[in-house]
This record gives C-alpha cells, structure tokens and sequence, in this order.
C-alpha cells in the first residue's frame, strides 16, 4: 500500500509539468489569451519614428541627438490654452512623482509649424517649468493619430530608441500614464 503511494505521489510530481506544458501549448493553438493589455495608453501600432518627424528643437539633448532616454513629448498646435497648460502641470508631476527615476524621463512641448508660442507663454514656461524642452514640428511630418488628437493636447511616449509607441489624451487621469512609465522603467534595461 505504501509503494502505490509514493508511486501515485511521484507520478503526480512528474506529470504536473507535463500537464502544464501541454496544456498552455493547447491554449496557445487555439487562441485563448486574455483579452486586454495592461498599458494603459492607446499603442501605436507602427511606432512613429522620431528621427523620420525631422523635429526642430530649441534646447535640450534633441538639439542634436535623441536623449536616449524615456520621452514624453506633447505636442501643441499654436498658443498654449487651458488643456495645453493642464496637461504640462501634469507631466511635471509626473515627473517629480517618479522620484529616483526622473533622471531617466526627458520633457518636450512641440509646437506645430512656425510661429511658436507667444512670449508671454514662453516667459511663463521659462519660469513655472525651467525642465521643459521647446521645439517645432512641420504639420506635414506628423503621422495622423497625432493630427487628429491635437485639439486635446495629447502626450506620446518615446522610447529611448525613439519610437513613439504610446499615446495617451487628457482624457485619461495622470495616474494612468505614470502607472505605465513605472512600469516601463522598472522593466527596461534601457535610458
């Protein structure tokens, strides 16, 4: 009696992977995987490539290069209005909120073609957000998703590498898109 025990016990240890394996193979064939994502910003799906926007950058690393870091970018389409203003107070928040990590994350408001902001907008950038870098875009360079989300003054997030590869509206509540940046920093390697 004692044998067939330890025989069913040592069977049940050594099938139980087996078991498993061939059951998430099954699940896998079949097309069975959770519906959502955890992200919590629209993806971009081609990423948008940065080097390809042909941005013209004021100050800051972009000036020659991509920083190689994590990048929130908001783009504005002339004067900077309440959602525009609304939506730099929340990145800088975002940015002080991540803590230790804020060195890794780098700023931009780009404003869309030529005239950029009028100067009592810069004066008031310059002295409420000294972190921010400034920079204009041609509209034709933007990709489409961005053009159609810039009445609601819409941030992307750049990977290190340069690939715009989410979107997020101030639709969202800030919490969503720190709760994604802590995860993108914990899990990368990179910026």
């Amino acid at each position: 009696m004692n044998r067939n025990s330890n025989r069913f016990k040592a069977s049940i240890i050594f099938l139980t992977p087996i078991l498993v394996l061939v059951m998430s193979t099954l699940f896998f064939f079949f097309g069975y995987s959770p519906e959502g994502t955890v992200n919590k910003g629209t993806l971009i799906s081609p990423p948008i490539d940065l080097k390809k926007l042909e941005l013209k950058v004021n100050a800051g690393p972009l000036q020659n290069e991509f920083p190689g870091k994590w990048t929130v970018v908001q783009f504005v389409m002339g004067e900077c209005y309440e959602n525009c203003w609304q939506t730099l107070y929340t990145s800088r928040q975002i940015d002080i909120r991540l803590s230790k990590d804020s060195s890794r994350l780098e700023r931009y408001l780009i404003s869309l073609d030529a005239p950029m902001l009028s100067d009592t907008s810069l004066k008031k950038i310059t002295k409420e957000y000294p972190e921010l870098n400034l920079g204009t875009i041609s509209s034709n360079k933007l990709p489409k998703k961005i053009k159609e989300a810039l009445n609601k003054s819409p941030y992307v997030l750049f990977d290190p590498l340069g690939n715009g590869i989410l979107i997020y509206d101030i639709t969202l509540p800030s919490g969503e898109l720190l709760q994604d940046l802590k995860k993108l920093l914990q899990n990368s390697k990179i910026g």
